[in-house]
């Protein structure tokens, strides 16, 4: 399929509490459901309810660097600074997720014509020290936000500038941007989890060569904590696709790219998977690729079905976006709603898929003898799920499932399964239990 390159019942509220909410570090527990989309609906309402219907873990919205700071700030990092006005609509919608336990991501983006040399705002900054600066009073304004995105899509020369096709020139240049914004915002507060690369599947410098060349002057790798990466499928998504020629990486290449990732930097470091989505009915002048609406909702299906199943792996998944476009020439039908807020499949789709907001509470022993497996009291796992369903439980080791047992479940009331194995030899297994619109929860257990 070819991009073009620009471009069911509710559950149970579960109160969150706040401190909980913003408090999560980098290490990724398991892919939260993230979404890029509006904070008011098209006659002036409140979005929210919508994205706890949808179980929304994390909202993205942008924040336009160039918009907030026309003229040069006397205090860069003072955000009431009288050179920055901020966005009304990113302070309100940020002010209204606490409420719904819901986390707000900030994308960072386009260059002042001051800090640039008056050139357009997808060139960087001339001293990247100037972005930093404002992302350190950006971190000041928002002290709830946690999650802080450094660009969007800098291997696209219309996106990020210096950039040549096959070249270095730009993953240089971001390079030294991303490390000049880490040390900001971790001097802003440590808990604040910096995400860059923010690739996309195509690109004038495809991901494994923007990985390859994103190095700092003195050879050193940039600092980040998550890995950003906006996977557009060229086909349905399933990790058995062989990985695309040509240093593509879509939806069915995650395991490669999180591979790729992890040599570059020479630890395991966590994808989030900012943007995926498939326009449904036609094509646009942003996508050429379309399905049906039935298709659509099964993409998004499976796409976050394989961000789940990769576990750690993958910090997150997000959505583009809520609305179709209104109906015109080359209009987008990205959303999850038509123009006139008519629910399409994917909404249904987007509501069954895993989050962490209902992940099951799990208890399961750190160890059990053989004996005990092999028994009628077998290895007893206590599943407390925020949604009514089916519970399914695996002991697995490794690649191999050993056991699986489901048992049904009821919102908010503690279920028994019970994992018996004859087989089982001594070792170190993983419990993995997946609840109704629960992210998968991992349990390290040994059998000894």
């Amino acid at each position: 399929m070819l991009l073009r390159s620009r471009a069911g019942r509710n559950f149970a509220t579960v109160v969150v509490l706040l401190a909980t909410t913003f408090a999560l570090g980098a290490q990724a527990q398991a892919a939260e459901k993230a979404f890029w989309g509006p904070a008011t609906l098209p006659d002036g309402s409140s979005a929210f309810g919508l994205y706890d219907e949808l179980g929304i873990d994390t909202l993205q919205l942008s924040v336009v660097w160039s918009d907030v700071a026309v003229t040069r700030p006397a205090n860069p990092r003072d955000p009431s600074d009288l050179a920055y006005h901020w966005p009304a609509e990113v302070d309100a919608a940020v002010a209204e997720a606490a409420g719904h336990g819901i986390r707000i991501l900030l994308l960072v983006k386009a260059t002042p014509a001051w800090a640039n040399g008056r050139r357009s705002p997808t060139w960087t900054p001339t001293n990247p020290r100037d972005y930093a600066d404002f992302l350190a009073a950006a971190a000041r304004r928002y002290p709830l936000v946690r999650r802080w995105m450094i660009w969007g899509e800098p291997n696209r020369h219309d996106r990020f500038q210096p950039n040549k096709t096959n070249s270095a020139l730009g993953p240089r240049a971001y390079a030294r941007l991303l490390d000049a914004a880490y040390v900001a915002l971790k001097s802003a507060n440590r808990q604040n989890i910096v995400i860059g690369g923010n690739t996309w599947t195509s690109g004038t410098v495809k991901p494994p060569d923007f990985l390859r060349w994103l190095r700092l002057p003195n050879g050193r790798r940039p600092r980040l904590d998550w890995f950003g990466h906006n996977p557009f499928p060229f086909r349905f998504p399933k990790l058995a696709n062989t990985p695309l020629r040509g240093g593509y990486r879509d939806m069915s290449d995650l395991d490669t790219l999180s591979a790729e990732a992890r040599r570059t930097f020479g630890r395991r470091v966590p994808l989030w998977l900012s943007e995926y989505t498939i326009q449904s009915d036609r094509g646009s002048r942003v996508f050429a690729t379309y399905v049906s609406r039935a298709a659509q909702g099964r993409y998004l299906s499976a796409g976050f079905r394989i961000a789940d199943d990769l576990g750690p792996a993958v910090a997150g998944i997000g959505w583009l976006t809520l609305l179709d476009e209104p109906p015109a020439p080359e209009s987008a039908n990205l959303g999850l709603l038509t123009a006139a807020l008519q629910r399409k499949p994917a909404f249904a789709a987007m509501a069954l898929a895993p989050s962490e907001r209902a992940r099951p509470a799990v208890r399961v022993a750190s160890s059990v003898r053989r004996a005990a497996l092999r028994s009628r009291t077998g290895l007893t796992v206590t599943v407390t799920p925020r949604a009514t369903g089916s519970i399914r439980v695996d002991l697995r080791r490794g690649t191999k499932l050993w056991v699986r047992t489901r048992v049904p479940g009821v919102a908010g009331r503690a279920a028994t399964a019970r994992l018996r194995s004859r087989r089982a030899a001594a070792g170190r297994y993983v419990v993995a239990v997946r609840a109704p619109r629960g992210a998968t929860v991992r349990r390290s257990v040994l059998v000894r």
